[in-house]
């Protein structure tokens, strides 16, 4: 399913075209964020590079341990069992 825009929110774009449209779900309550592709595209390659410069100060600061893959997916599988999405 794809949903169209409405007059209103082309209108809302158009007057904010670098920021992103909030639009809220009137019977949930729930917020939204409309962005364009390419936008979107950006802002998830600067949060890549954020989070990858966070683990690549703290290596640089000894701040490190061990990666223990086994009881990473262990956990993980465990979280999936109990906390189902």
């Amino acid at each position: 399913m794809t949903p169209k825009l409405t007059d209103e929110m082309r209108q809302a774009l158009l007057e904010s075209p670098d920021r992103p449209l909030q639009i809220e779900d009137d019977q949930t309550q729930k917020v939204y964020l409309l962005v364009p592709q390419e936008a979107f595209q950006h802002w998830m390659d600067a949060e890549l590079r954020r989070e990858l410069q966070i683990g690549f100060d703290q290596a640089d600061a000894g701040d490190v341990t061990d990666w223990d893959v086994e009881a990473l997916l262990r956990e993980a599988r465990t979280r999936q069992i109990v906390e189902p999405e």
